[in-house]
C-alpha cells in the first residue's frame, strides 16, 4: 500500500518550547517507523503535520495514513489534526479527534469516567487566578495543566499537602500554561501502565510497573531522562493484573479512542486502582517508549507492532471509514 506518515513539524517550531525533548523522540520514531513500514512491504512517503498537511495528503493520494504527529505548534493540536484527517476522508491509525480531544483534557476524560463508574481520583479545576477550589478535596493533591503531555509541568513540588499551597501553585501555572489547571487527589502507592492495541476489539497488553527513582511520580525531569525501572510483566497477582487491564479497557474505550493507546493506572496502598490518564497517541520509539517495550515483552517485534497498527486503519478501509 501507499503509505504517508504524518510526522511533527521539523526543529524549530513553536511546540518544542515546552517539550525540547520531543523533537529527537519524533525524530527517532519517524525513522524507525518509515523504516519498518518499508519491511513490511509498504511504499512510504513522510508528510509534516501543519498548514499544508492536507493539500501534501491529498496531492500524494495514500491508501492509509499513519499519524504520529503529536501536534504542530502545541500538543494540545492532535484532535485538530485527527479532524483535519477526518475531513480529508483518509483513513488514519490512531484516534479520531474526539478522543485525543477528550483524552488531552484530562478534566473532561475525568468526567467521562466518572459517568460511566470508571474508578479516577477525585479533583477540581482552575480556570482563573479568582477561582477557589472544592473543600471536599482530601490532602496530598497534585496540581499540574489539564492539557499538556508529557508530564510537562509536573514537578518534584507538584504534590501539595495545604489548600492554600495548591491554590498557589495553580495560580502560578495559570501565567504559563492554559487554563484549566487540574488539582487532583493524589494516590500513593504504585504506578502501572497498560499498552492497549487492536480494532474493533481492543486488547490489553502485559501489565507494566514504574518504578521511580525519585519523586514517586513522573515529573517532567524524569520523564525526558527516562528516570525509571520499567518492570514488564509487573509482579502482581493474576487477579489484579486482570483488573487493572480490564479497567484500562474501559477507560480507553469510554473516551471513544482506538487502535493504540496507553493508560496510566495508581495502585492505592489498600489496593484500589485508580485511572490517572489515557495517551492517545503513545511514543513509538524503539527502545525508548513504553508501548514498544511492552509488546517486546509480550513477544512482539517492532515491525509486527507497526503493521498490527496499520492493519486497524486498513480495517476501517474496507469500511469506507477514517
Amino acid at each position: 500500500m501507499r503509505v504517508s506518515v504524518l510526522a511533527c513539524p521539523e526543529r524549530g517550531a513553536r511546540m518544542y518550547q515546552a517539550d525540547p525533548h520531543a523533537f529527537y523522540q519524533g525524530e527517532k520514531t519517524l525513522e524507525a517507523v518509515s523504516q519498518a513500514l518499508k519491511s513490511l512491504g509498504h511504499e512510504v512517503e513522510v508528510v509534516r503535520a501543519g498548514p499544508d498537511m492536507l493539500q501534501a495528503l491529498g496531492d500524494l493520494g495514500p491508501d492509509v495514513v499513519f499519524n504520529i504527529a503529536t501536534g504542530y505548534s502545541s500538543k494540545r493540536e492532535q484532535g485538530h489534526i485527527a479532524a483535519m484527517l477526518e475531513f480529508l476522508g483518509v483513513p488514519f491509525t490512531g484516534s479520531g479527534s474526539v478522543g485525543h480531544m477528550l483524552g488531552l483534557e484530562k478534566h473532561l476524560a475525568k468526567m467521562v469516567w466518572l459517568s460511566r463508574d470508571v474508578p479516577t481520583p477525585k479533583f477540581d479545576v482552575i480556570y482563573t487566578e479568582a477561582d477557589d477550589l472544592k473543600k471536599d478535596l482530601r490532602y496530598p493533591v497534585i496540581v499540574k495543566p489539564s492539557g499538556e503531555g508529557s508530564s510537562v509541568g509536573i514537578t518534584g513540588d507538584s504534590v501539595k499537602n495545604d489548600p492554600e499551597d495548591a491554590l498557589e501553585l495553580a495560580r502560578e501555572l495559570l501565567k504559563v500554561f492554559e487554563p484549566p489547571i487540574l488539582v487532583e487527589e493524589y494516590v500513593e502507592g504504585r504506578e502501572f501502565t497498560v499498552a492497549l492495541l487492536g480494532y474493533p476489539d481492543v486488547r490489553a497488553l502485559p501489565v507494566e510497573e514504574i518504578i521511580f527513582h525519585e519523586d514517586g511520580m513522573y515529573t517532567y525531569s524524569v520523564k525526558s531522562r527516562d528516570h525509571v525501572i520499567p518492570v514488564c510483566p509487573a509482579d502482581l497477582p493474576e487477579e489484579v493484573a486482570y483488573e487493572v487491564q480490564s479497567i484500562a479497557i474501559q477507560a480507553f474505550k469510554a473516551l471513544k479512542c482506538r487502535d493504540i493507546g496507553r493508560v496510566d493506572i495508581r495502585l492505592s496502598n489498600d489496593g484500589r486502582p485508580y485511572v490517572l490518564e489515557v495517551n492517545t497517541l503513545p511514543g513509538l520509539q524503539p527502545g525508548y517508549s513504553e508501548v514498544p517495550r511492552i509488546a517486546e515483552k509480550a513477544g512482539m517485534d517492532y515491525p509486527t507492532l507497526v503493521g498490527e497498527i496499520l492493519d486497524c486503519a486498513t480495517k476501517r478501509k474496507t469500511e469506507r471509514r477514517c
